[in-house]
């Protein structure tokens, strides 16, 4: 898992902007963890979170989100990782995709604010584990100490 941290940090480096660093990121993560079907990164604009990058076989519903609603909205609030294991257990859950069935949002921090997060689903349930929490928030670093 440390080898696609650092794939990321190489390829980030040559990055033209931080909207170009997002699309390697989810272009990236989707194409090298096979259980991630889907990867977006979402940024904070005042109380809203902003789709910026995704990557996934179709784009999602959910290009705006309060700050508070849903999964991605829970994680902005309290600045904490949330997994799910069973989306269709969770009445939080923003169902974007019917065959969804796990999700993981990691937020990102620049400085000692959320600025945004990596919101991830996937086919499978139970999907995520301690490895691909530690992955992705190694990875939320790396975004937020470019911002």
């Amino acid at each position: 898992m440390n080898d696609i941290v650092e794939l990321l940090r190489e390829k980030i480096k040559g990055a033209s902007s931080y909207d170009e660093a997002c699309e390697i990121t989810v272009r990236e993560l989707r194409r090298l963890v096979r259980k991630f079907d889907w990867v977006g990164i979402y940024m904070r604009q005042g109380d809203e979170l902003v789709l910026a990058a995704w990557d996934g076989p179709e784009a999602t519903e959910h290009v705006r989100i309060s700050v508070g609603q849903g999964i991605c909205g829970l994680a902005a609030r309290t600045g904490k990782t949330v997994i799910v294991g069973d989306v269709n257990a969770d009445p939080r859950y923003l169902a974007c995709f019917p065959q969804t069935r796990s999700e993981i949002v990691v937020p990102i921090y620049a400085r000692d604010h959320v600025i945004g997060e990596i919101d991830i689903d996937s086919d499978t349930a139970d999907a995520f584990t301690d490895d691909d929490r530690n992955l992705l928030e190694d990875v939320a670093r790396l975004l937020g100490d470019s911002a």
